[in-house]
Protein backbone atom coordinates (compact mmCIF):
# COMPACT_ATOMS: atom_id res chain seq x y z
CA UNK A 1 0.00 0.00 0.00
CA UNK A 2 1.65 3.29 -0.59
CA UNK A 3 -0.14 7.01 -1.11
CA UNK A 4 1.95 9.91 -2.82
CA UNK A 5 1.70 13.19 -1.70
CA UNK A 6 2.87 16.67 -3.00
CA UNK A 7 4.19 19.31 -0.38
CA UNK A 8 5.23 22.44 -2.14
CA UNK A 9 8.84 20.98 -4.02
CA UNK A 10 8.68 17.80 -1.61
CA UNK A 11 6.73 14.70 -2.83
CA UNK A 12 5.75 12.58 0.32
CA UNK A 13 5.89 9.17 -0.50
CA UNK A 14 3.61 6.89 2.32
CA UNK A 15 4.32 3.18 2.87
CA UNK A 16 2.68 0.36 4.39
CA UNK A 17 1.64 -3.26 4.49
CA UNK A 18 -1.90 -4.15 4.83
CA UNK A 19 -3.70 -6.49 6.76
CA UNK A 20 -7.51 -6.87 5.27
CA UNK A 21 -7.35 -3.75 3.14
CA UNK A 22 -6.10 -1.50 5.94
CA UNK A 23 -2.84 -0.36 6.50
CA UNK A 24 -1.40 -1.58 9.84
CA UNK A 25 2.14 0.63 9.83
CA UNK A 26 3.45 3.73 8.24
CA UNK A 27 6.76 4.69 6.79
CA UNK A 28 7.55 7.20 4.21
CA UNK A 29 10.58 8.34 2.38
CA UNK A 30 10.79 12.04 0.84
CA UNK A 31 12.03 13.26 -2.27
CA UNK A 32 13.11 17.10 -2.53
CA UNK A 33 15.10 18.22 -5.47
CA UNK A 34 16.81 15.48 -6.19
CA UNK A 35 17.61 14.44 -2.72
CA UNK A 36 15.61 11.26 -1.71
CA UNK A 37 15.13 10.79 2.10
CA UNK A 38 15.13 7.17 3.42
CA UNK A 39 14.47 4.18 1.75
CA UNK A 40 11.12 2.68 3.00
CA UNK A 41 11.33 -1.15 3.94
CA UNK A 42 12.56 -4.12 1.70
CA UNK A 43 8.82 -5.21 1.35
CA UNK A 44 7.15 -2.29 -0.48
CA UNK A 45 10.41 -1.24 -2.36
CA UNK A 46 8.88 -2.15 -5.64
CA UNK A 47 6.30 0.24 -5.25
CA UNK A 48 8.59 2.90 -3.89
CA UNK A 49 10.27 2.75 -7.34
CA UNK A 50 6.52 2.94 -9.18
CA UNK A 51 6.40 5.91 -7.33
CA UNK A 52 9.72 7.41 -7.83
CA UNK A 53 9.87 7.52 -11.64
CA UNK A 54 9.07 10.92 -12.64
CA UNK A 55 11.54 12.10 -10.50
CA UNK A 56 15.12 11.97 -10.79
CA UNK A 57 17.30 10.68 -7.59
CA UNK A 58 20.48 12.29 -7.22
CA UNK A 59 21.32 11.36 -3.42
CA UNK A 60 20.15 9.51 -1.51
CA UNK A 61 20.33 10.53 2.55
CA UNK A 62 19.05 7.72 5.34
CA UNK A 63 17.95 9.12 8.98
CA UNK A 64 18.65 5.91 10.76
CA UNK A 65 19.47 2.21 10.04
CA UNK A 66 16.12 0.75 10.79
CA UNK A 67 14.86 -1.26 8.42
CA UNK A 68 12.00 0.61 7.44
CA UNK A 69 14.21 3.16 6.48
CA UNK A 70 17.33 1.46 4.77
CA UNK A 71 15.39 -1.62 3.30
CA UNK A 72 14.66 0.09 0.01
CA UNK A 73 18.15 0.79 -0.52
CA UNK A 74 19.51 -1.69 -2.90
CA UNK A 75 16.58 -1.64 -4.89
CA UNK A 76 16.56 2.34 -5.37
CA UNK A 77 20.57 2.60 -6.10
CA UNK A 78 19.60 -0.27 -8.44
CA UNK A 79 16.80 2.06 -10.47
CA UNK A 80 19.74 5.08 -9.98
CA UNK A 81 23.02 3.35 -10.30
CA UNK A 82 24.68 7.43 -9.86
CA UNK A 83 22.96 8.02 -7.14
CA UNK A 84 25.24 8.66 -3.95
CA UNK A 85 23.92 7.24 -0.52
CA UNK A 86 24.71 9.18 2.51
CA UNK A 87 24.30 8.29 6.00
CA UNK A 88 25.58 8.94 9.83
CA UNK A 89 29.04 7.22 10.64
CA UNK A 90 26.96 5.18 13.35
CA UNK A 91 24.51 4.03 10.66
CA UNK A 92 27.19 2.92 8.17
CA UNK A 93 27.12 -0.61 9.66
CA UNK A 94 23.47 -1.53 9.73
CA UNK A 95 23.83 -0.81 6.14
CA UNK A 96 26.90 -2.49 5.29
CA UNK A 97 25.83 -5.17 7.11
CA UNK A 98 22.00 -5.32 8.11
CA UNK A 99 22.37 -8.79 10.21
CA UNK A 100 23.41 -6.17 13.32
CA UNK A 101 19.46 -4.80 12.91
CA UNK A 102 17.93 -6.72 15.91
CA UNK A 103 15.04 -7.59 14.39
CA UNK A 104 12.09 -9.59 15.86
CA UNK A 105 9.75 -11.92 14.12
CA UNK A 106 7.26 -9.55 13.36
CA UNK A 107 9.67 -7.00 11.70
CA UNK A 108 10.64 -9.17 9.46
CA UNK A 109 7.24 -10.24 8.28
CA UNK A 110 6.26 -6.58 7.97
CA UNK A 111 9.24 -5.38 6.08
CA UNK A 112 11.78 -7.74 5.33
CA UNK A 113 15.59 -8.07 6.53
CA UNK A 114 17.61 -5.56 4.46
CA UNK A 115 20.42 -6.50 1.99
CA UNK A 116 23.86 -5.56 2.58
CA UNK A 117 24.48 -2.00 0.38
CA UNK A 118 28.24 -1.44 0.62
CA UNK A 119 28.67 2.00 -1.50
CA UNK A 120 27.83 4.54 0.86
CA UNK A 121 29.34 7.51 2.20
CA UNK A 122 29.60 8.76 5.47
CA UNK A 123 28.39 12.34 6.33
CA UNK A 124 30.81 13.49 7.93
CA UNK A 125 32.93 13.66 4.31
CA UNK A 126 30.38 16.45 3.44
CA UNK A 127 30.61 18.15 6.71
CA UNK A 128 26.89 17.27 7.73
CA UNK A 129 25.65 19.31 5.15
CA UNK A 130 23.79 18.07 2.00
CA UNK A 131 23.08 20.34 -1.01
CA UNK A 132 20.47 19.94 -4.26
CA UNK A 133 20.48 22.80 -6.70
CA UNK A 134 18.19 24.88 -4.60
CA UNK A 135 17.76 23.74 -1.17
CA UNK A 136 20.61 23.13 1.67
CA UNK A 137 20.11 20.39 3.96
CA UNK A 138 21.86 20.00 7.59
CA UNK A 139 22.28 17.20 9.41
CA UNK A 140 21.01 17.32 13.18
CA UNK A 141 21.90 14.37 15.57
CA UNK A 142 18.48 13.98 17.42
CA UNK A 143 18.85 10.47 18.97
CA UNK A 144 16.83 8.29 21.75
CA UNK A 145 14.24 6.54 18.68
CA UNK A 146 18.10 5.06 17.95
CA UNK A 147 21.18 6.28 19.11
CA UNK A 148 22.78 7.10 15.30
CA UNK A 149 19.20 8.69 14.06
CA UNK A 150 19.36 12.40 12.51
CA UNK A 151 17.67 14.91 11.24
CA UNK A 152 17.89 16.85 8.26
CA UNK A 153 16.97 20.66 8.55
CA UNK A 154 16.09 23.03 5.88
CA UNK A 155 17.31 26.36 7.31
CA UNK A 156 15.99 28.64 4.98
CA UNK A 157 12.58 27.07 3.63
CA UNK A 158 12.81 25.95 7.85
CA UNK A 159 12.00 22.31 6.83
CA UNK A 160 12.87 19.51 9.18
CA UNK A 161 13.01 16.03 7.76
CA UNK A 162 12.90 14.43 11.31
CA UNK A 163 12.60 10.54 10.86
CA UNK A 164 11.23 8.77 13.66
CA UNK A 165 12.56 11.73 16.28
CA UNK A 166 8.89 12.92 16.33
CA UNK A 167 5.82 10.48 16.19
CA UNK A 168 2.26 11.88 16.73
CA UNK A 169 -0.40 11.10 19.05
CA UNK A 170 0.01 10.03 22.74
CA UNK A 171 2.34 6.99 23.71
CA UNK A 172 1.23 4.01 25.07
CA UNK A 173 3.57 1.64 23.73
CA UNK A 174 7.54 2.10 23.40
CA UNK A 175 9.89 -0.31 22.40
CA UNK A 176 12.91 -1.29 24.92
CA UNK A 177 15.64 0.22 23.14
CA UNK A 178 13.92 3.21 23.44
CA UNK A 179 15.60 6.05 25.36
CA UNK A 180 13.29 8.40 26.93
CA UNK A 181 16.19 11.43 27.67
CA UNK A 182 17.32 10.94 24.62
CA UNK A 183 14.15 11.57 22.64
CA UNK A 184 12.55 14.12 25.07
CA UNK A 185 16.66 16.08 24.23
CA UNK A 186 16.02 15.81 20.66
CA UNK A 187 12.10 16.95 20.65
CA UNK A 188 13.79 20.04 22.36
CA UNK A 189 16.73 20.42 19.62
CA UNK A 190 13.87 19.98 17.42
CA UNK A 191 11.80 22.80 18.62
CA UNK A 192 14.73 24.84 19.23
CA UNK A 193 15.11 25.10 15.53
CA UNK A 194 11.42 26.75 15.06
CA UNK A 195 10.53 24.15 11.67
CA UNK A 196 7.76 26.26 9.61
CA UNK A 197 7.10 22.30 8.16
CA UNK A 198 7.52 19.04 9.78
CA UNK A 199 8.67 15.81 7.58
CA UNK A 200 8.46 13.00 10.18
CA UNK A 201 9.15 8.96 9.52
CA UNK A 202 5.29 8.03 9.22
CA UNK A 203 4.61 10.65 6.79
CA UNK A 204 2.06 12.49 8.58
CA UNK A 205 3.25 15.96 7.46
CA UNK A 206 2.60 19.07 9.93
CA UNK A 207 2.22 22.34 8.92
CA UNK A 208 2.32 23.64 12.41
CA UNK A 209 4.78 21.52 13.98
CA UNK A 210 6.07 23.85 16.66
CA UNK A 211 2.94 23.34 19.05
CA UNK A 212 2.79 19.98 18.10
CA UNK A 213 6.51 19.24 19.55
CA UNK A 214 5.93 21.49 22.80
CA UNK A 215 2.88 19.36 23.11
CA UNK A 216 4.72 16.22 22.97
CA UNK A 217 7.44 17.11 25.10
CA UNK A 218 4.77 18.10 28.05
CA UNK A 219 3.27 14.66 27.62
CA UNK A 220 6.26 12.90 28.25
CA UNK A 221 7.38 15.10 30.78
CA UNK A 222 3.85 14.49 32.84
CA UNK A 223 4.11 11.03 32.31
CA UNK A 224 7.85 10.95 33.85
CA UNK A 225 6.40 12.63 36.65
CA UNK A 226 3.32 10.30 37.39
CA UNK A 227 5.42 7.31 36.65
CA UNK A 228 7.90 8.70 39.44
CA UNK A 229 4.85 9.39 41.71
CA UNK A 230 3.09 5.83 41.49
CA UNK A 231 7.20 4.66 41.83
CA UNK A 232 8.22 6.24 45.29
CA UNK A 233 4.94 5.32 46.76
CA UNK A 234 5.64 2.15 46.32
CA UNK A 235 3.88 0.96 43.19
CA UNK A 236 5.25 -2.33 40.71
CA UNK A 237 5.49 -1.82 37.19
CA UNK A 238 2.85 -4.04 36.59
CA UNK A 239 0.44 -1.75 38.77
CA UNK A 240 1.95 1.64 37.75
CA UNK A 241 0.79 0.39 34.04
CA UNK A 242 -2.93 -0.76 34.93
CA UNK A 243 -2.98 2.89 36.56
CA UNK A 244 -2.16 5.01 33.90
CA UNK A 245 -2.90 2.95 30.20
CA UNK A 246 -5.45 0.41 32.16
CA UNK A 247 -4.19 -2.24 30.05
CA UNK A 248 -2.03 -3.95 27.78
CA UNK A 249 -2.75 -2.11 23.88
CA UNK A 250 -3.47 -4.80 20.86
CA UNK A 251 0.03 -3.18 19.83
CA UNK A 252 1.73 -5.53 22.51
CA UNK A 253 0.10 -8.60 21.37
CA UNK A 254 1.12 -7.85 17.63
CA UNK A 255 4.58 -7.56 18.30
CA UNK A 256 4.55 -10.34 20.94
CA UNK A 257 5.60 -8.12 23.35
CA UNK A 258 8.39 -5.89 21.64
CA UNK A 259 5.82 -2.96 21.97
CA UNK A 260 4.54 -2.75 25.62
CA UNK A 261 3.66 -0.11 28.45
CA UNK A 262 5.84 -1.96 31.13
CA UNK A 263 8.73 -0.58 28.42
CA UNK A 264 7.53 2.76 28.12
CA UNK A 265 7.45 3.08 32.17
CA UNK A 266 10.11 1.11 32.21
CA UNK A 267 11.77 4.38 30.23
CA UNK A 268 10.53 6.66 32.28
CA UNK A 269 11.88 5.46 35.14
CA UNK A 270 15.64 5.15 33.53
CA UNK A 271 15.09 8.66 32.88
CA UNK A 272 14.20 9.33 36.71
CA UNK A 273 16.89 7.67 37.45
CA UNK A 274 19.58 10.02 35.80
CA UNK A 275 18.72 12.91 38.05
CA UNK A 276 18.87 10.52 41.26
CA UNK A 277 22.27 11.09 42.03
CA UNK A 278 21.69 14.79 41.71
CA UNK A 279 18.83 14.70 44.48
CA UNK A 280 20.83 12.11 46.32
CA UNK A 281 23.29 14.89 46.61
CA UNK A 282 21.25 18.19 46.93
CA UNK A 283 17.23 17.62 47.14
CA UNK A 284 16.23 21.64 47.77
CA UNK A 285 12.72 20.36 47.37
CA UNK A 286 12.21 17.49 50.27
CA UNK A 287 9.63 14.83 49.32
CA UNK A 288 9.84 15.61 45.76
CA UNK A 289 11.23 13.52 43.06
CA UNK A 290 13.10 14.58 40.62
CA UNK A 291 10.98 13.87 37.89
CA UNK A 292 8.27 16.04 39.69
CA UNK A 293 11.23 18.80 39.85
CA UNK A 294 12.01 17.89 36.11
CA UNK A 295 8.15 18.17 35.07
CA UNK A 296 7.47 21.47 36.95
CA UNK A 297 10.13 23.19 34.77
CA UNK A 298 9.37 21.38 31.60
CA UNK A 299 5.65 20.59 31.25
CA UNK A 300 5.14 23.92 29.77
CA UNK A 301 8.16 24.13 27.16
CA UNK A 302 11.03 25.97 28.10
CA UNK A 303 13.08 25.16 25.15
CA UNK A 304 14.43 28.96 24.28
CA UNK A 305 15.50 28.90 27.89
CA UNK A 306 16.77 25.77 27.68
CA UNK A 307 18.90 25.84 23.99
CA UNK A 308 21.63 28.48 24.50
CA UNK A 309 23.30 27.95 20.75
CA UNK A 310 22.06 25.75 17.88
CA UNK A 311 25.67 24.95 16.77
CA UNK A 312 25.36 23.21 19.90
CA UNK A 313 23.31 20.51 18.21
CA UNK A 314 24.37 20.91 14.70
CA UNK A 315 26.49 18.78 13.48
Amino acid sequence: MIHVEQHGPVVAIRMSRSFLGRPFWWTAAYWVDGVLIDAGPRRTAAELLRALKPYPVHQIVITHGHEDHTGGLVPVRTQYPLATVYAAPRTLLFIQEPQRIKMQTYRRILWGRPQPFADVVSLDAVDNLIQSPNFRLRVVETPGHSPDHITLFEPTQRWAFCGDAFTSGRDETWAPEYDMFGIISSLRTLASLRPERLFPGDGRVSRTPLPEIHDKIGQLIKLTREVARLDAAGQAVPEIVARLFSRESAMNFWTRGHYSATHLVEACRSYTAIFAPLDDRDNPHPGQTPAAREGADSSEDTTDENTTDLSDWIR
